[in-house]
């Protein structure tokens, strides 16, 4: 429950942060557009590193989980062994 209210909070604040950038950097740059250019850029070096970060932890987790189970180590949702 909580994770899909964090997607959808994220999810809502990238839709409105696509609405300021509208162009990529290097269009935006030609009309001055002030301290918004280095926080957009940033922005869009940064993304692709978050995403990874996030699809690893994700990966690395189920590794672990499915170790556990094959090492017959998995517990239930109460704590009793699976």
């Amino acid at each position: 429950m909580v994770k899909s209210g964090l997607a959808a909070l994220v999810s809502a604040a990238l839709v409105s942060i696509a609405n300021v950038a509208q162009a990529c950097p290097s269009c935006t740059t030609r009309s001055g557009g002030g301290y918004m250019i280095p926080l957009l850029l940033g922005g869009m070096i940064l993304t692709p590193y978050l995403v990874a970060t996030v699809v690893l932890r994700i990966v690395r987790k189920a590794e672990a989980e499915q170790r556990l189970e094959e090492n017959g180590l998995a517990t239930g949702p109460a704590g009793e062994k699976a």
